[in-house]
């Protein structure tokens, strides 16, 4: 009865509800009631069957009022608090022209306009009311069939046509009422989110933690009746921040801290199978793609890591370093797969298969599928429904609440929900069609760490195949190769340092190649950014995708022991070194001199919104009195302000990355809190020390430890104090003696050093 339709077909609807609910009698009386309250006027009206008609009339009347302020836009002529006001008063108006206790209709609607103006807490008392409203009729039916006899023939019963209506009724509203309370919810953690941004520039405070919305995130799950994508996801991020927190006595035992690290990777596995049913269930309604998946069930599924990338692969070609076991087979894929008739989508580059292929690409569990393909998510529909089903009640997952995800259309859907319609990208010639594509995108490749460890490590593997297709392009920028290279945005400046130094062929004129496609959001006006795929959502199909991918080691390397995350294997890691270093030593930027000193490469974090180390001044003072003592330099790197800066902010995105490459190759210390700027120990001599500040109980966190170990560096653990925001933290301090540790771990790294340079 609340579901979207014709004004007309409505008010009929509304009309005969209500007056076929009420028998003469209660006509009669009802509209007594509604005299006294001046709802009508007794003296243009004595019928009391035409009064009640007119009561309807003037009801649903006010309903419309509530429903067309519900679909109104919301700019500066209809302002939040001007509609509120007129649905509170069209609300207000209804209940008095007809004050019957079984009407549930005008709490119902302006509950859902309520929901709309983000008034969450009212919604839900005003959904309770309307619930209580609609379930009248059936508490009182229960009660006069209670004390009927037993023996009655159950065929012989006759059910009233409004309590055949109110179950029904009843569940909408339910579902209508998990809604609101599930996007109060989420209000509520997206109100923890902005309060840290705008306090603490995105760290989480001291006084807060992670505990606190990943409580919320519990009553979501509990909310929704299956397990939501996003949801899960959220859960599994804020479980490994608390992975690092203060352990209790008795959980004072590393088991611990590994079973928990693990639980968290079983949650993002459970979201991922979860965001694959609701893929599965969208393709049912032409999202994306279209055409429900064909084949068995076991056809299709998550294909994780190099293994499972290959199993579905067109071709598939190993990389020629990856290393064999005794029997001559390789222990894991590492290598270049061709994949075909597929779609690329979302600010990640998530793949995913093309019409009947339902197969989705992930090179790890830690890809947040429902923040890059479409989903439906369901509130009615089991896990059963959902994956093989077809259900009418049911809902799109927009990414991040961007209603402009994929170039979709917002349509209503029989319930009056806003629906994103995704356009179905088209094969070869229409809009949106790539005939061939080289991945060099992917899971968070604006990130620098994943930048350096995974695109540039693609970029190497595949290098001879992009170099034949930019070589194509002359000095009007056109080019006859077919392929194309999927790459992160350039408003990224060292995005666009490491093309011009790894790629010459990829800029002419100053201008990206047209082979270049950008991929995801723009950030900043820049000249260099012309793509038709610069949006919060692209979506694309792909007749032919060839990408570089990997297995990812099943554990975080010791000390800590737990799942590992984004891990680039040793050989890949060499190579795409060696690449870089020549790529440097061949521009003419590079000044290409050997360093005489110690160099110390200090990684600070002080102008981060996260982790800025507590003991940073104190560190600083002793390592530069040590030092330098010793003959050496510790060298800052940051990208400072000030022409005069090594790392100057004027200084080109090639010279950057040059001088970058130039300052960690010649480093025989780096020192640093876990962060990006660590990365760069990727393009560092074999044999430098590598000194990471960072967190005991967090194996995701092995990043540079492993890099360390796969390039022969010597990697050294200093315990940062254990706190529940862990990579979220404002501010990290060193425990007990770390200053001390680093100090005595620098000086040991110094006489190593000394000793090379006397052999140098």
């Amino acid at each position: 009865m609340i579901r979207t339709r014709s004004r007309a077909s409505l008010v009929v609807s509304l009309l005969m509800t209500i007056l076929v609910a009420l028998s003469p009698m209660e006509r009669t009386t009802r509209t007594s009631c509604t005299i006294l309250v001046g709802a009508a006027n007794p003296s243009n009206i004595n019928d009391p069957m035409e009064m009640g008609e007119q009561m309807a009339m003037q009801y649903t009347q006010q309903l419309e009022t509530i429903l067309q302020l519900t679909e109104a836009p919301i700019d500066t002529t209809n302002s939040r608090k001007s509609i509120l006001n007129k649905g509170q008063k069209a609300f207000d108006d209804a209940l008095q022209i007809f004050p019957d206790e079984t009407l549930p209709h005008a709490h119902a609607l302006f509950a859902k306009l309520c929901v709309k103006m983000e008034e969450y807490k009212r919604s839900l008392e005003l959904f309770d009311e309307a619930i209580r409203r609609a379930s009248l009729p059936l508490e009182a039916y229960k009660e006069s069939t209670r004390d009927k006899d037993d023996d009655d023939d159950d065929d012989s019963k006759q059910i009233p046509q409004d309590i055949l209506e109110a179950e029904p009724l009843v569940k909408q509203l339910i579902l209508e009422r998990n809604r609101a309370h599930f996007s109060h919810l989420q209000a509520s953690i997206a109100k923890w989110d902005n309060a840290n941004n705008a306090l603490y520039s995105g760290g989480i405070p001291p006084e807060t933690s992670p505990q606190d919305p990943l409580s919320v995130i519990e009553d979501q799950l509990r909310v929704f009746p299956n397990p939501h994508p996003q949801s899960l996801f959220d859960k599994a991020s804020f479980l490994v921040l608390l992975l690092d927190s203060p352990l209790d006595a008795e959980e004072e035992d590393g088991d611990n801290t590994t079973a928990k690290a693990w639980l968290a990777h079983d949650v993002y596995t459970k979201a991922q199978t979860w965001a694959f049913g609701a893929y599965t269930h969208g393709k049912k309604r032409g999202l994306a793609g279209g055409k429900p998946c064909s084949g068995k069930e076991s056809e299709f599924g998550v294909a994780i890591g190099g293994t499972g990338w290959s199993n579905y692969a067109l071709e598939s070609k190993p990389f020629q370093s990856t290393p064999s076991s005794s029997d001559g087979e390789t222990k894991s894929f590492t290598g270049v797969v061709t994949l075909q008739n597929v779609l690329v989508s979302g600010k990640d580059a998530v793949i995913s298969g093309y019409g009947s292929n339902c197969q989705v690409y992930v090179p790890h569990r830690y890809v947040n599928l429902a923040d890059n393909i479409p989903l439906v998510t369901s509130w009615e529909s089991s896990v059963h429904e959902i994956t093989m089903g077809d259900n009418p009640l049911w809902s799109t997952y927009i990414p991040s609440n961007d209603y402009t995800a994929y170039g979709g259309k917002i349509r209503k859907d029989d319930n009056g929900n806003d629906v994103l319609k995704i356009p179905d990208p088209k094969p070869k010639s229409a809009k949106g069609g790539l005939d061939s594509v080289v991945l060099l995108t992917g899971y968070a490749s604006d990130n620098y760490y994943h930048f350096v460890a995974e695109v540039l490590s693609s970029l190497v593997m595949m290098k001879d195949r992009i170099d034949e297709a930019l070589s194509a392009s002359n000095d009007d920028g056109k080019g006859n190769a077919k392929d194309v290279i999927l790459i992160p945005n350039l408003q990224h400046e060292f995005v666009e340092g490491f093309l011009r130094l790894m790629l010459p062929n990829a800029f002419v004129n100053g201008k990206p190649s047209k082979h270049l496609v950008q991929w995801g959001a723009t950030r900043r006006n820049t000249n260099t950014t012309s793509s038709k795929y610069l949006t919060p959502h692209p979506i694309a199909y792909v007749r032919r995708l060839h990408a570089a991918i990997w297995d990812q080691p099943k554990d975080a390397p010791s000390p800590v022991a737990g799942a590992a995350h984004c891990l680039t294997p040793s050989p890949v890691l060499i190579a795409m070194r060696q690449a870089v270093w020549d790529a440097v030593d061949n521009t003419r930027i590079g000044n290409g001199k050997k360093n005489s000193k110690f160099r110390v490469i200090y990684c600070p974090r002080a102008t981060s919104p996260t982790r800025s180390l507590k003991d940073e001044a104190e560190l600083l003072e002793k390592l530069r009195e040590t030092v330098t003592g010793l003959g050496g330099d510790v060298i800052l790197f940051e990208k400072a302000k000030g022409d005069n800066s090594t790392f100057a902010s004027t200084k080109s995105p090639l010279e950057f990355v040059i001088d970058a490459v130039e300052l960690f190759r010649s480093a025989d210390i780096v020192v640093g809190v876990h962060g990006a700027s660590l990365a760069n120990i990727a393009f560092s001599k074999p044999g430098t020390r590598v000194i990471e500040l960072g967190f005991e109980g967090l194996p995701q966190a092995s990043h540079y430890r492993h890099i360390s170990i796969a390039l022969g560096l010597k990697h050294v653990d200093v315990w940062l104090e254990k706190d529940s925001r862990s990579l979220g933290a404002t501010q990290v301090k060193l425990r007990a003696g770390g200053v001390q540790k680093v100090f005595d771990s620098v000086v040991d790294g110094l006489q190593d050093a000394s000793q090379s340079h006397h052999e140098l």
